[in-house]
């Protein structure tokens, strides 16, 4: 038989731990319980990754790319400002929602580093890179729409990136997702209001 890849094994542990911490709690999700979860022998963990504090660094970067590689393809939503903004974020959400393990593991993760020394630049990293997403994004919606912002757009930045996660966070607690996309268009409203034409997109 074939031996798989070290990066196969790592990407299987990866989402059998964002699984085995959204069942478990993080706590719980040991690396036998996450093996358990991936099919693997324990000892696989180790020759995958140096230890948990790894593991957690790599669950958070596969959920910050994931999140930005979302956010920011605009291009096929045209040139119209508020329907590329609605979209862009209506975007983000079905994926977040598409996710539900990923983001409840995803809060856990982030409450654990910021109690751990040895983690909690992890958690500084994570709200940053979420920042810098939410600059992607309006600037996308400025290049495809000659669109800017009465606001400056670090401002915007914060204010797309807490939005959407205080809306996924709110849903996976109710799981009310009529309500939740109510307030996400309410949201979508608030963000095309800060929206003007600039004159080179006259």
């Amino acid at each position: 038989m074939a031996q798989v890849p070290v990066t196969q094994r790592r990407q299987e542990l990866v989402e059998a731990a964002f699984r085995t911490i959204a069942r478990l709690g993080i706590r719980r999700a040991t690396t036998r319980e996450i093996c358990a979860e991936a099919g693997m022998q324990q000892g696989i963990f180790h020759y995958c990754f140096r230890s948990k504090q790894e593991l957690y660094r790599e669950l958070m970067r596969v959920m910050v790319v994931d999140m930005v590689d979302a956010a920011v393809i605009v291009s096929d939503f045209g040139d119209d400002p508020e329907q590329c903004i609605r979209m862009s974020l209506l975007r983000v959400w079905k994926h977040a929602t598409e996710h539900p393990d990923r983001q409840l593991a995803a809060y856990e993760l982030t409450t654990f580093m910021l109690r751990d020394k040895e983690l909690s630049d992890l958690a500084a990293w994570q709200y940053r890179q979420y920042a810098e997403q939410g600059e992607r994004l309006a600037l996308a919606i400025e290049s495809a729409t000659g669109t800017g912002w009465s606001v400056p757009r670090p401002v915007l930045a914060r204010m797309l990136s807490s939005g959407m996660d205080g809306l996924v966070l709110g849903w996976l607690a109710d799981r009310d997702t009529e309500m939740a996309e109510a307030a996400l268009d309410a949201f979508s409203t608030a963000v095309v209001g800060l929206s003007v034409q600039t004159p080179a997109g006259r």
